[in-house]
Formats: C-alpha cells, sequence, structure tokens
C-alpha cells in the first residue's frame, strides 16, 4: 500500500508493508521525477531500492547491439519496477513521458507485492529470467577455468546463508547427486577435483551437517572471492527472492 503526504512544495510517499498492523512501522519512500526518455536505471546499475510508477509510464527493455533493444514490458501508475534479486539491474527503464517513481526499500520488495497477483506474477518471471542469466554467466565465464565457477557458487549459496539467517560458511548442497555438476556443466569427477583443489589451497574442509549430510565449509571468503573473480558477475540481494536460486542447486 502507499500513502501519499505534502510537506511543503516536497512529495513523499510512505510504503507500508504487509505486515505493517502488526509492526506499525511507515517507511519513507521520496518521490523522483523522470522527464519524457529520461533513464530510471540502465543494465548493470546497483539494485539499490525498488520503484513504483506513480504517473506517467516506463518502458523496460534489454539492449542489443544487433537491433538497439528489445522491449520487455511496460510500467503504468499502480506497477513496480526494478523487481529482480540479483545485486544488479539486467535490464534498462526509460520513461516515455513526464513521470514520478516512488523509491522503495529493496527489503520490502516480498512484502509490497505480496497479495498483488500481477506484481506476484512480475516478481516470480523476473527471478526465473535471472536465475537462467546467473547461471549461464557462471558457466560462460569459467568456461576456461572452472574451478572459478565452482567458488563463485560456493559465494552465491554462502551470501544466500547470510540473507536467510543460516552459518555463511558451512554449504549443505549435495554435491555429490550429480546436480551441481550439471549446473555447472561439469562432470562430477571435474567438480570433485575442483572441490580437492580448493581444500589444498585451504580454501574449503569438509563438514557434516546433519548425520546422513556431508557439506562444506568455506575457510577464506577473501581468497575464494579472488579466484571467483573471473567468474561471478552478479551476486544474490537475498530474501525469499533467493529460494529459487537456493532450490535450484540442491
Amino acid at each position: 500500500m502507499l500513502v501519499q503526504v505534502s510537506v511543503g512544495s516536497e512529495r513523499t510517499s510512505y510504503a507500508v508493508s504487509a505486515d505493517a498492523h502488526l509492526s506499525s512501522t511507515i517507511q519513507p519512500a521520496p518521490t523522483k521525477e523522470l522527464g519524457p526518455n529520461e533513464i530510471l536505471f540502465h543494465v548493470g546499475d546497483p539494485r539499490d531500492c525498488l520503484y513504483r510508477v506513480e504517473s506517467g509510464s516506463i518502458c523496460i527493455y534489454e539492449p542489443h547491439l544487433e537491433w538497439g533493444h528489445a522491449v520487455i514490458d511496460f510500467a503504468f501508475p499502480g506497477d513496480f519496477v526494478g523487481l529482480g534479486f540479483l545485486k544488479n539491474q539486467t535490464s534498462t527503464a526509460r520513461a516515455m513521458m513526464k513521470t514520478h517513481v516512488a523509491r522503495l526499500p529493496i527489503a520490502l520488495m516480498d512484502s509490497l507485492v505480496a497479495g498483488d497477483p500481477k506484481a506476484e506474477a512480475k516478481l516470480a518471471q523476473a527471478i526465473e529470467k535471472e536465475f537462467e542469466l546467473h547461471r549461464t554467466s557462471l558457466v560462460e565465464a569459467g568456461r576456461h577455468n572452472p574451478v572459478e565457477r565452482v567458488a563463485a557458487l560456493l559465494l552465491a549459496l554462502s551470501q544466500i546463508n547470510r540473507h536467510e539467517g543460516r552459518d555463511p560458511n558451512v554449504i549443505a548442497a549435495s554435491w555429490h547427486c550429480g546436480l551441481v555438476a550439471a549446473q555447472l556443466e561439469l562432470s562430477i569427477d571435474d567438480l570433485a577435483q575442483m572441490l580437492l583443489d580448493l581444500e589444498a589451497l585451504g580454501l574449503i574442509e569438509a563438514c557434516p551437517v546433519s548425520a546422513s549430510t556431508q557439506g562444506l565449509r568455506i575457510k577464506d571468503h577473501n581468497r575464494l572471492e579472488g579466484i571467483a573473480a573471473g567468474g561471478r558477475s552478479n551476486v544474490f540481494v537475498g530474501g525469499s527472492a533467493s529460494d529459487r536460486a537456493r532450490l535450484a542447486f540442491h
């Protein structure tokens, strides 16, 4: 729900989360005015907030060198812009006319779209698209050095754990079942060798996560980041939007 009040000549919006009746917390969300054809954000810009169109309209598209750009969607008053789970924007948003948008906290994404079938559907589509983009990026960037994409995956799963309140150093994925290897386009033997290489470098170690499950513990995040630098173009923002990415690797 969005409530507007006037303070002098400045317009301010307040985003109230779906469980506001429990916490009675109101988050201030100042508005931004865009002129016709003005860019709201570019591909690759940090996803540091969520936008809601209050007036006007927004065109959302992906740039393509071959044919200019491909339009993905249009957003009108009441629609959210910038939905997704990756740290950076994967599309460009441009105002089609004079437009006002409200800047909303990214942490409220799930509660803001909850109960709105249209917004929920667009969030689900964004998650699906960005997950595939992220997986493809990991594979392509690390194709000539597969240990890079293994390190990148470990760090991505670690960050998901952190956002979901679990130990970020313990990764409980089923590393020997073949699913993780398939996601990274590696054989089980090759994945096992990559993990042994990382263990030999002192970056990870095997650890039990349950009576029947063996996981991995990250011992040196900084050095793992250095190895993954060439194979990781984006990371997860967190929250429930990351659940699908987490489940895909389990």
